[in-house]
Formats: C-alpha cells, structure tokens, sequence
C-alpha cells in the first residue's frame, strides 16, 4: 500500500508515517472513523472458480445498458454506442475482451450485484472491518450496494466525487492496481462540487475530473486542498469514511469490489441528507404530475 499527502501548491508529496492512515481503529466500526485505512483482505471471494468465471457464467447473457448500478447505468451517455462499434454487446462479451486485452475497452463501473448476479452474493464475505452494516439487503440497493469496477488500464472514474447520504465505503481490491485520490470533507470549498440532479440531491458530485487534479488556471481552489493518494494492490483493502471526496484510477488491469456503509456512526447522517432532500422531491414530483 502506499499512502502519500500530496501538495498541490509545491507538486510534490510526502509519505505519511506508518499507522497514520486512522486514528483508533478497530475490527470493527465502534465509532466514527476519521480517515482512510488500508488493510491486508485476501478472503472476500469464497467460490473455488475466479470472481469473472463465476459473473460470466451467471450473467455473462446481460446486455451491458442493463447493468443497472446505483446511480444509473454501468453504460452511460455514449459508451453503449462505443461498445455496439467493437462487438461487445453482453457482460460475456466484455469479459472475454478484458481478459484477451486486444482492444481498449471503456470502463465498466457500477455492477450492481444485487440486480445483475445475486446468486454470487453468497460466496462474498466482507471484512470485520466493513461490519456492523445495515444496507446489505438487496432491498437497500441504493444504499449500500455491493458493486464491481471492472477497467483496463488508464481507464479512470472521472470526476471527483463524494458517495451519497453520509455512507462509509469500503473497496476491496480482487485483481491489479487502483490509484485513489481523496480528499477530506472540509476540502469541499476547493473542490468546485454543485447539487446533484438525484434524490436526495446534496452537492456530492464535482466539476473537477481526474484530468484536472493539477489545472490551476482553471481551478485555482485546488491549490488550497490536501489530497491524499492510495494505490490499492490485490489483496488489500480500503476503508473510506462518509464524505470523503475521491477520484480513482487504474494503474493496471483492474477488478474491485465496493460496497456502501451504514451503522450506528452514521445513520443520523444518513437519514438528515435523505430528509433535506425530501422538498425538493416533492417539488419534481408536482411538476411531473
């Protein structure tokens, strides 16, 4: 694992001490962490056959534009038409394209488990570390997920982000490297973030893209953030708290697994950022009507 804070004004960066990743932290969460942890997890896949054998096998026939994930489709704007033009057309196909390497693939995020192959669900056993949690019924997909990213190198998520309604997330990563670059919550003024267009609406999205982490001329702010910079490695494992602003890149050929958080730290929070977007609701609701 490397953990680097990285100053933005100067370009360069300083690792941070050993243990410095959180502060207190415990097998599992008892109170609110403060700041990402990095850990050893080798144990979230429990079937004999590889993760991608298993999903192809299960629900290798699903066309991509119907990977439902949390917050939409894992096939947004014009990637289903990228993948019509390269022949790929199912998750099947996807992954026989991924594991050849011969063509450049857009990233595929937001592999909803619970819409595209419950039937795995079993075979995933979650870290101590991402316990206790209340989301894991399918019921609660919004919320807590799981989800698969699965990206050849150089593919990036884009911008930089926060997830919604005050939910810890945990990424777990099964194959390659994964850059993170996060930044705190009290980064938020630097970070050029505007209101969603989905319930419950709170500014969790940024004009701030991957591209961009050192465009100064055009995000001036940005000099004022503290970022810090996580490359996950097979094997390991990430606990990011709620609110935390991040971006992502492969390094290489990546498969990882995520899934959303809620308990008795955060749940308060949770349910104050569904409830302040409840007018708002109410408002695209009379008008639709």
């Amino acid at each position: 694992m490397i953990m680097e804070q990285l100053n933005y004004s100067s370009g360069s960066s300083e690792s941070l001490a050993k243990g410095e990743a959180i502060d207190g932290f415990q097998n599992r969460i008892t109170s609110s962490p403060r700041l990402p942890y990095v850990f050893p997890y080798r144990d979230l896949w429990q079937h004999s056959e590889p993760m991608l054998d298993v999903l192809k096998s299960v629900a290798g026939e699903s066309p991509l534009h119907r990977l439902g994930g949390t917050y939409g489709w894992s096939v947004r704007y014009r990637q289903e038409e990228d993948y019509v033009g390269l022949g790929v057309n199912n998750l099947a196909d996807y992954i026989d394209a991924f594991r050849k390497g011969d063509m450049k693939l857009p990233y595929l995020r937001h592999i909803s488990l619970n819409r595209t192959a419950v039937s795995i669900r079993p075979f995933i056993k979650d870290p101590d570390a991402f316990t206790p949690n209340w989301v894991t019924s399918p019921w609660l997909d919004r919320l807590g997920g799981p989800e698969l990213f699965i990206g050849q190198a150089g593919t990036t998520f884009g911008h930089v982000h926060r997830d919604h309604a005050n939910v810890h997330v945990g990424f777990v990563q099964l194959e390659g490297e994964k850059e993170f670059i996060l930044f705190p919550p009290d980064n938020e003024p630097y970070l050029y973030s505007f209101e969603g267009r989905e319930f419950p609406y709170q500014n969790r999205a940024t004009r701030v893209r991957y591209v961009d982490l050192h465009d100064y001329e055009r995000f001036p702010l940005l000099r004022k953030a503290s970022p810090r910079r996580i490359v996950l490695r097979a094997g390991q494992a990430l606990l990011m708290p709620a609110n935390w602003w991040h971006t992502t890149y492969n390094l290489t050929d990546s498969v990882s697994y995520s899934i959303r958080i809620v308990n008795s730290t955060n749940v308060v929070g949770c349910i104050g950022e569904h409830l302040a977007g409840l007018p708002r609701l109410c408002r695209k609701l009379i008008r639709s009507s």
